[in-house]
């Protein structure tokens, strides 16, 4: 997997010897398209003016031919005029190949500034959402541990320890597609992606000391929508994490499942912790985090990557209610077409 997500050396020069070329082709036509014009003007503004001093010495301009007035020393330049537009000529041509140069340098640059925000954004992604899943491996092996050291059979973590490594697996194939712009969508019913997620979090729930109750409003055979199993699952998961994460011990994070009021499938995460305060917008931005007295700090990634997911596949997700007594966190899909 390494292999495809590092591009060579070679490559990468090769591309900047590209951009390079591109930009300097374009650079030589275009100065010399304004040299030209530029050249022009020039020339025209000089003979206009040198039209005007024939006018001043009783000579109609209009009848004297080109060849006559070269041939005969009949032209007359302004020389105050001649500098003037030389001045201009010259100024003008700076400035336009100034402004050619800025335009494409900035054209040619923007697509290398997208592909490193979006290797930053890969890497800060790929790191938080494989923090999540590593943690649960450490409890299972922890779990399976103890069970060896008391002689208790150790074939349920084993199970559960493979299905966490297979679920990071899918977790990587989906953060790759999400950073290539791709979207795949299939019908997902969503007691299946709810049933995933608290699975995935139940390690870290029991460790916290909180339990995590389900309340399904709706037939599950209903609640379908268009989207991808892990992509749904890594986005509640993000919600369940941060509600655990600042729950209190011996409190519950409910789930409830039902069906909104726009056609569409509304999952609420419930918690009882102190709160988001007056600003929960400012949670879904990267990088944001909540300062609420909690010894847990995250990074800002878990709620803005949540949010990512949930318009991948046309959701959304916002703080419905925030409170010292808890907050609701509501998630919406809209329901795939029967």
């Amino acid at each position: 997997m390494a292999s495809s997500m590092v591009r060579p050396s070679s490559t990468r020069a090769g591309e900047r010897r590209t951009i390079a070329d591109s930009i300097s082709l374009r650079m030589t036509v275009t100065v010399g398209a304004i040299t030209i014009v530029g050249g022009l003007l020039f020339a025209a503004g000089v003979l206009l003016g040198s039209r005007h001093e024939f006018s001043e010495r009783g000579i109609d301009p209009d009848r004297m031919a080109v060849d006559t007035q070269f041939g005969d020393g009949m032209m007359v330049i302004d020389t105050e005029k001649a500098i003037a537009f030389t001045v201009l000529f010259v100024l003008g041509v700076i400035v336009a190949v100034a402004a050619a140069g800025w335009y494409y340098s900035r054209k040619e640059v923007a697509p290398l500034e997208r592909a490193l925000r979006l290797q930053r954004n890969f890497v800060a992604d790929a790191s938080h959402e494989l923090k999540t899943p590593l943690a649960v491996i450490s409890t299972r092996i922890d779990l399976i541990d103890f069970r060896l050291a008391h002689g208790q059979n150790i074939d349920e973590p084993l199970r559960d320890l493979r299905d966490d490594v297979d679920r990071m697996n899918a977790i990587v194939t989906d953060l790759l597609t999400a950073a290539r712009g791709a979207t795949h969508t299939e019908p997902v019913r969503i007691a299946d992606a709810v049933a995933r997620s608290v699975d995935a979090v139940a390690p870290l729930a029991e460790r916290q000391g909180v339990t995590i109750v389900r309340h399904d409003d709706a037939s599950d055979s209903r609640l379908v929508v268009d989207g991808n199993l892990t992509g749904i699952s890594r986005c509640l998961v993000a919600v369940l994490d941060n509600a655990i994460t600042h729950s209190p011990r011996g409190q519950q994070v409910s789930v409830r499942i039902g069906f909104g009021h726009h056609d569409d499938v509304a999952i609420r995460i419930i918690d009882h912790g102190p709160g988001i305060g007056e600003d929960p917008e400012r949670l879904f931005q990267r990088f944001a985090r909540s300062d609420d007295g909690t010894t847990h700090q995250g990074y800002g990634l878990g709620l803005a990557l949540a949010r990512d997911v949930a318009n991948r596949y046309h959701g959304s997700i916002i703080v419905e209610e925030s409170s010292p007594n808890g907050t609701t966190m509501l998630v919406r899909f809209p329901l795939a077409e029967q």
